[in-house]
Order: structure tokens, then C-alpha cells, then sequence
């Protein structure tokens, strides 16, 4: 299976809003006129995603890796990566809190930039409702990144890019923030960041807890480091 674009999609217990996630983007794809092909890497969950995924691709372009053993939403971007066969390479959560109508606008963002990002913190995006301390937290892990880019949403998980961003590059992320991760070691000249509502899980429960914010901790202090070592280079 060979198309231009490849959508990576990583899972844990996303049974419920897999088969939701798949026709939007299918739909928009088609409407666009885009050559995409999704691939979910599923960390073994327990609902059967996997098995539903597997359902999909037999109407669908889908390629599904189930993992057995590894786990984490960076490390399965990176699988997908690996297996990709799209020159435009792209990230997306399954749990419907990114628009798939939204793709086709950020896949033309690429013929003037590198990597276009889904980003809530500009003009015309923003968060459909969030509890006060999750802003909180949000805003701070926001600033925190503000050493490594002065990207607007470096948290978002949503972004295509050009598969020459991170080719040859050792991309070594903890946690959750590939995005970050991205932006602090790969090869680019201009990112465009294109506004969306980031909407609120239907089903299911959210992945963020305490391990998920100390993972994040974590892994800023590693590109505080490389980005040091970067400045010293030069």
C-alpha cells in the first residue's frame, strides 16, 4: 500500500470512537481529493480496538500494528513513522478531540511551510471546555516549552509534515509531546500553525495523570540539554 499521505494514529481503548474517527477522515480525504492512508498502532488494548481497526481496513486504506509490549502514545508516532509510506506524514488522537475536517486545510498549509500544526492558541481556535486546573497545566507546560520554540501550541497533537523533517534524525521522546520532540531536533524552515477547536472525549477517559505530567518533566530537561549543546556547537 503506497500513498501520499500518511495519518499516524495511536490507540489505547479507543474502541468506541475508532469507527467515528475513520469515515470523518476518510470522508474529508475524499472530498479533498487526498491519497491518504491511516495507520493505527494499537498498545494491545484490553476493549479491542485493534480487532475493530482491523474490521475497518477492510473497507478502508488502514494498516494496524498492535503492540505488544511497548507502550506510549510517542513511541507509537514513531512506530507508524517507521512503516509509513507517505511523503506527508501526520498525527492525530482517536478519541475525536481533532477535527479530520480540518486536514485537508492543513495538508495545503505544506506547499509554503514544512510542518503545519492544529494549534487551540491562536486566532479562531481554542478548547471546547476545560475544568480550570487542566488550563492550568496546559498553560504551564506551555511556557516551559517557550526555551526549546516560540511555537504557539507546542502541546498540540495534532500536525503534518514533510517526511525530510525527521529523516535521518534520532527522534528519542518520553512521554506523550512528540510534537515537542519534533521541533527541537528536526530539519525545517517554517512552521504554520492553522487554528482548530480542540473538542472534549465523548467516550472513554483522558490519559493524562501524574506519571503522564513527571514523563513531560522528563523530557523537557533531556531538550533543555540537547538545545544547549546545539548553542554550544554554534
Amino acid at each position: 500500500m503506497m500513498s501520499d499521505i500518511s495519518l499516524i494514529v495511536p490507540t489505547y481503548n479507543e474502541k468506541e470512537n475508532i469507527a467515528i474517527l475513520v469515515e470523518k477522515t476518510f470522508t474529508a480525504a475524499k472530498k479533498a481529493k487526498l491519497d491518504l492512508e491511516i495507520i493505527i498502532v494499537d498498545d494491545n488494548s484490553p476493549d479491542g480496538t485493534a480487532k475493530r481497526t482491523e474490521e475497518l481496513a477492510k473497507k478502508w486504506p488502514i494498516r494496524v500494528i498492535c503492540r505488544k509490549t511497548e507502550r506510549g502514545l510517542s513511541s507509537a508516532v514513531i512506530k507508524g513513522f517507521e512503516q509509513a509510506s507517505g511523503r506527508i506524514l501526520g498525527v492525530m488522537d482517536a478519541d475525536l478531540s481533532h477535527p479530520p475536517e480540518k486536514i485537508p486545510e492543513m495538508i495545503q498549509a505544506l506547499n509554503n511551510a514544512d510542518i503545519a500544526i492544529g494549534s487551540r492558541l491562536i486566532q479562531g481556535g481554542g478548547v471546547e471546555e476545560w475544568p480550570l486546573v487542566r488550563k492550568l497545566i496546559s498553560q504551564g507546560a506551555t511556557l516551559l516549552a517557550r526555551p526549546i520554540t516560540n511555537i504557539s501550541d507546542p502541546m498540540s497533537g495534532f500536525f503534518f509534515l514533510k517526511q525530510e523533517v525527521i529523516e535521518g534524525v534520532k527522534l528519542d521522546p518520553i512521554g506523550y509531546k512528540i510534537l515537542l520532540e519534533i521541533l527541537a531536533k528536526g530539519r525545517y524552515k517554517r512552521v504554520i500553525e492553522t487554528p482548530y477547536v480542540f473538542h472534549n472525549r465523548r467516550v472513554g477517559t483522558s490519559k493524562l495523570n501524574t506519571r503522564i505530567q513527571l514523563q513531560y518533566l522528563k523530557h523537557l530537561t533531556r531538550l533543555y540539554s540537547h538545545r544547549l549543546q546545539r548553542l554550544f556547537k554554534k
